[in-house]
C-alpha cells in the first residue's frame, strides 16, 4: 500500500507534468520536442570501420551534412554480428538525435541465429528507408591453387576439415551465405569468427585462413592489388564493376546472397521528427553522384524507399533466412 508521502509526490508530478505542458503549448512544442536543425546526428553502425556497412555509413553521412546542414557523426559499436548496438539503439532517445544504420547482419541474421532472441527485427525499431543491397562474393588467398569456385569445392572435398574460411562475426549475413555454401556444395571446411570483416581480410590475405566471404567493393581493391582473388559473385547477374568474375550459378551452384543497409530510428519517434531526416535520406540516396560511388564498391543504392517497404523486407528477408538457419542448424 503506497504511504501519503507517495501521494505527496505524485501530485507534485501531475503538477509539473501539467505546468511543462502548459508551457509546451504555449511555446508551440509537441508532446515530444525533436531536437534543432543544428543538433548533432549520431548514427549508430554495428561493425568497426573498413567494412562494406561502415563504408556506406560514411557515405550516407556526407550527403546527409549537406543535406539536413548539421553535424552527422557515425559511431562504431561492434559486436554480437551486430547486434550489441541495436540492443543499445533500444533506449536512445526519440528526438531524432540518434539513428542507426542496420546491416542485413543487424536487422536480419543475427537476431535469427540466436536461441533466444534479443529483440525483433520487425517490430521493435522505426524503419525509415531499405537504402542498399550488395551481393556477396566468395575471394581466396592467392596461394590456394585454385580459380574457379568448381576448383575451390574439389580442393575442400580433397581435405576435409583442413581449409577454414573467414567471416565478420558469427550469425552474420557473410557467415549464413558461407554455411549455406558448404551445405551446397557438400565441403568440410572450418569457420573463423571475427569481430568485423577488417580482421578476416587480413588473416585471408595472410594465409591464416584459405578463402573468405564478403561484398564484392570491399574486397574488389584487394583483388587488382592481387592479395586476394575472387573466383565468384552470389549475385544473380555479374556484376558491372567486376564483369569476369562468374556467378555461383553459372558454376552450378544456386547461390543468391547479400547484404543490405537499412535507416531507423528508435521505436516511438514521432512522425514529424522522421519526415524531414526521411526526405533527406531520399535526396541523398538520389544523387547520381552518391549512386556512382556506392556502385563502385559494389553496392546497389535504393532510392525513395518508405518506412512500410523498409519494414515489408525487413519481415520478408527474416521469413527466407529462417528455414536456412533452421535446416542449418545454427542456434547461437
Amino acid at each position: 500500500m503506497a504511504n501519503p508521502t507517495q501521494f505527496q509526490g505524485s501530485k507534485r508530478q501531475l503538477m509539473l507534468g501539467g505546468a511543462l505542458a502548459l508551457a509546451n503549448a504555449t511555446l508551440g512544442l509537441g508532446p515530444v520536442a525533436a531536437q534543432s536543425n543544428d543538433a548533432t546526428l549520431k548514427i549508430a553502425v554495428g561493425f568497426p570501420p573498413g567494412g562494406s556497412g561502415d563504408l556506406f555509413a560514411r557515405i550516407l553521412a556526407d550527403g546527409l551534412r549537406e543535406e539536413l546542414g548539421r553535424t552527422v557523426i557515425i559511431e562504431n559499436k561492434p559486436g554480437g554480428g551486430g547486434m550489441t548496438v541495436a540492443i543499445g539503439f533500444l533506449r536512445s532517445p526519440k528526438d531524432g538525435s540518434q539513428l542507426m544504420l542496420a546491416t542485413g547482419s543487424t536487422a536480419i541474421s543475427a537476431p535469427i541465429s540466436r536461441a533466444k532472441p534479443p529483440y525483433n527485427p520487425v517490430e521493435d525499431y522505426t524503419w525509415i528507408a531499405l537504402l542498399s543491397n550488395a551481393p556477396f562474393v566468395i575471394a581466396v588467398n592467392p596461394t590456394l591453387p585454385v580459380t574457379t569456385l568448381k576448383e575451390l569445392v574439389a580442393y575442400a572435398k580433397a581435405r576435409p576439415g583442413k581449409l577454414s574460411y573467414g567471416h565478420a562475426g558469427l550469425g552474420t549475413t557473410v557467415h549464413l551465405a558461407a554455411e549455406l555454401f558448404k551445405d551446397i556444395a557438400g565441403i568440410d571446411v572450418v569457420d573463423v569468427p571475427y569481430a568485423g570483416s577488417a580482421g578476416a581480410i587480413t588473416d585471408t590475405i595472410a594465409g591464416n585462413v584459405q578463402f573468405i566471404v564478403e561484398t564484392s567493393g570491399t574486397l574488389l581493391p584487394h583483388h587488382k592489388a592481387g592479395r586476394l582473388r575472387i573466383i565468384t559473385t552470389m549475385a544473380e547477374a555479374r556484376e558491372k564493376i567486376a564483369p569476369e568474375i562468374p556467378t555461383s550459378r553459372e558454376a552450378g551452384y544456386d547461390l543468391l546472397a547479400g547484404t543490405c543497409n537499412l535507416l531507423a530510428a528508435p521505436l516511438g519517434t514521432p512522425a514529424e521528427v522522421i519526415e524531414p531526416i526521411a526526405k533527406a535520406v531520399s535526396r541523398v540516396m538520389s544523387r547520381p553522384a552518391i549512386q556512382e560511388r556506392l556502385s563502385q564498391l559494389g553496392i546497389q543504392s535504393i532510392t525513395n524507399s518508405t518506412p512500410a517497404q523498409a519494414r515489408t523486407y525487413v519481415a520478408g528477408e527474416i521469413a527466407r533466412w529462417t528455414p536456412v538457419v533452421k535446416k542449418l542448424g545454427i542456434a547461437l
